[in-house]
């Protein structure tokens, strides 16, 4: 290498350049994001597969945390609903619809209008 070789932009006197002719070894970031997101898939599937449900589904009598309450919710009430039925589906969650009915009604919560639920 001779010392114009820099200045033209032909190397580096110093050896630092080792990245540009290394083989590529799946490093990149681009490459460990969609491995993890991969790996995130698989184990959701796995989880779903499996018949997953809430944590404390197997704490309640069948059905009776998921029914539509008897009185409508209030805000604090559709708030603790909705953090307690994380798990649930609106669709398939009663209670957690009726929550979410309530918060919209109330402004708290305003539905993405590119969704349909």
């Amino acid at each position: 290498m001779q010392p114009n070789d820099i200045e033209q932009g032909r190397g580096d006197a110093v050896g630092f350049n080792w990245w540009q002719e290394a083989e590529p070894d799946g490093t990149s970031v681009q490459e460990i994001v969609d491995r993890v997101q991969a790996e995130w898939r698989a184990e959701r599937r796995r989880i779903r597969a499996m018949g997953a449900q809430p944590a404390d589904a197997g704490m309640w009598p069948r059905g009776w945390p998921h029914e539509v309450p008897n009185q409508p919710l209030s805000v604090s009430e559709a708030h603790w609903t909705m953090q307690r039925h994380r798990g649930c589906r609106v669709d398939e969650c009663p209670r957690k619809a009726a929550a979410r009915h309530a918060l919209i009604n109330a402004g708290r919560m305003k539905p993405d209008a590119s969704r349909e639920y």
